[in-house]
């Protein structure tokens, strides 16, 4: 057999192997191998969180309905109830991404959680106020820039964390999830929607009864452990996205 049989012969043997399908497999293979080590990394402290904010939540609502039904008029510790559903509204979604970039690279020069905390918890926080901020006054204009301002600023967190010239003060963390969601608009949206907007209304619509801790406290730590995996993957999918931002275009982000 001559040497270009031989070099034909070889390429077929080689070509299923590369495959886009076996491209394909290989990146989904992959993706759950890292997912499964960000779960075993970061899955203790996201589940007690994710189990602490749903069940202040359901307590607060629960509060607020009450209070809402009273044949007297509605209470005046329902004002009070409610400033506190907001306040836990703005906390707990920034303990929960933060808790969840953390076993993902997106941090450097920590060595822990306690220290990821310390480095990036302020800096996250101020960012997500000035989003609400931002959010807010385009939502007093129209509705739909504001929620489209919204899905602009969803990739602060990864631009607090992960940014460079964020960390240099060259960056500004609004204008550079913008830019990200941009270029990215039709991933990070269906991200969005299915992680952060279809799947919480199915589960709720079924199982929102049987969240209560202390009702139903094996099914409500179950569904909170979906919470928790959930929260993980879409946090996985959006910081790859925004890792394949910083590999195209490094000095923007």
């Amino acid at each position: 057999m001559s040497s270009d049989d031989l070099q034909q012969q070889g390429m077929r043997e080689e070509g299923p192997l590369d495959s886009p399908e076996v491209s394909r497999f290989s990146c989904v293979v992959k993706f759950f191998a890292e997912n499964l080590k960000v779960f075993k990394k970061v899955a203790i402290p996201l589940f007690l969180l994710v189990v602490l904010s749903s069940n202040i939540d359901q307590f607060l609502n629960i509060r607020v309905e009450e209070a809402l039904r009273d044949p007297m008029g509605a209470a005046p510790h329902v004002y009070w109830f409610g400033f506190l559903s907001i306040i836990s509204s703005i906390i707990f979604p920034i303990l929960l991404i933060t808790t969840a970039l953390y076993p993902m690279k997106s941090s450097r020069f920590t060595t822990g959680l306690n220290d990821f905390y310390g480095k990036y918890i302020q800096q996250i926080f101020i960012e997500t106020l000035r989003t609400w901020g931002k959010t807010l006054l385009w939502s007093l204009l129209f509705i739909l820039p504001g929620i489209w301002k919204y899905l602009e600023y969803s990739m602060v967190p990864f631009v607090v964390t992960g940014s460079v010239p964020y960390d240099d003060g060259k960056l500004d963390a609004l204008q550079a999830s913008a830019k990200i969601f941009r270029r990215h608009w039709f991933k990070i949206l269906g991200i969005l929607i299915l992680f952060h907007l279809f799947i919480p209304l199915v589960l709720t619509s079924i199982f929102d009864s049987y969240r209560l801790l202390w009702e139903t406290p094996v099914t409500s730590l179950l569904l909170n452990l979906l919470d928790t995996y959930l929260i993980i993957i879409s946090t996985q999918l959006l910081f790859n996205v925004f890792q394949n931002e910083v590999r195209r275009h490094d000095t923007h982000v």
